[in-house]
């Protein structure tokens, strides 16, 4: 077996993986969003980029579960908003206090919500 390089690691068939490059690398999970302070004043709405809303396969208006800190939770709509960067989320200090997080801080659990919760 031939030696491996520090750094370096061989995965599969011949592929050769860096890990001394991997923290650079976005992650691979869409439900992972930064927390970001939001443009209009509503205590019900969270903003997503479009893009980010087709991966999650959201729709404009749709209700959401957004799970924060401390076994917290709290039903949002969701609006698009292209101005919002792709990986974040804008929500307001009302909402960001009821689930426990702060500006920066990365939600991981977004779940649609039916129309009668």
């Amino acid at each position: 077996m031939a030696s491996l390089i520090p750094g370096e690691s061989y995965e599969g068939k011949g592929t050769k993986k860096d890990f001394s490059t991997a923290i650079l690398e976005r992650k691979k999970s869409p439900n992972r969003l930064v927390v970001d302070e939001a443009i209009n004043d509503d205590n019900s709405v969270v903003d997503l980029n479009s893009k980010t809303m087709e991966t999650l396969q959201l729709f404009r208006g749709d209700t959401i579960l957004v799970k924060g800190k401390k076994r917290k939770d709290t039903v949002c709509i969701v609006l698009a908003d292209d101005t919002c960067e792709e990986h974040k989320i804008r929500m307001n200090k009302v909402v960001r206090s009821n689930l426990r997080v702060r500006l920066g801080s990365s939600l991981t659990r977004l779940l649609f919500c039916p129309e009668n919760y």
